[in-house]
This record gives C-alpha cells, structure tokens and sequence, in this order.
C-alpha cells in the first residue's frame, strides 16, 4: 500500500516537471508541488473515508473541490492586463489548473487518463514550439 502511494506522487512529481518544463516556467519547483499536492490531497480523501468504515458519510468529492477552488484562486492572481491592454500570465494559470488535475487524477491511479492527457499536453506544446519557430523565420 505505502509502495502504491510513493508511486503515485513520484509519478504526479514526474507530470509536474514535465509541463513546468514545457510550460517554459521560470519556477518549475511550483508545478511538482501542484501535482504532488494534489495527488496526495486525492489519495488521503480517499483513503480517509475507506478508514472511516462509514460508507455513507463518504464524500471524497469535497475535498477534489477543495484542489479547484485553490487553483482558481492561485489562477487568479497569475493573471493581469498590461499597460497596453493584452492579458498576461493566462498560459501558465491554464498550465497549473491543468498540473493539478492530473494530479487528481494519479492520485486515483487512472494510468489510462493520464497518458492521454500527458500526450495532449505533449502535443499541443510541440505545436506551439513548431508554430514559434514557423513565425521566427518568415
């Protein structure tokens, strides 16, 4: 069980390095703890309630809520307009709301979700990598 768990947030820290590191973030150490947070807010939900031993209290929901609500307000204060009116700071807020899913979804141990997810992830930073080179030459 212990094992389980280790692998799941090791796997969450691993997520978290990648789309910082496609993310092109200047702090990387912020999305792993993201995805290290979340993963293991989702797996002490759910086993605190298979603890509990009272399976119509279980709600675990509440606190994935929780992870939601915080990114929001993180997202938040990531996110400004400029002096000349553009918005600023939206991919990274997108990058982290996107970081603390998946590692919702690792704490639940859902290897088919977060493959799919980490390639569209993959895929749209190498086509917005390949879309920057395009423009940079013509």
């Amino acid at each position: 069980m212990a094992a389980q768990i280790l692998i799941r947030l090791g796997v969450a820290a691993l997520i978290g390095f990648i789309i910082g590191y496609l993310s092109w973030a200047k702090n990387i150490r912020v999305f792993i703890l993201i995805a290290l947070g979340s993963a293991l807010v989702t797996i002490t939900s759910a086993e605190f309630f298979k603890l509990l031993d009272l399976p119509w209290y279980a709600d675990p929901g509440r606190l994935a809520a929780q992870i939601i609500a915080a990114l929001g307000f993180i997202g938040t204060g990531l996110i400004w307009i400029s002096e000349k009116s553009e918005v600023k700071g939206l991919p990274i807020a997108a990058s982290l709301w996107v970081t603390a899913i998946l590692g919702m979804v690792t704490g639940i141990a859902k290897a088919e979700i977060i493959a799919a997810i980490v390639f569209m992830v993959l895929l749209f930073n190498l086509l917005s990598i390949w879309k920057f080179r395009v423009k940079r030459k013509i």
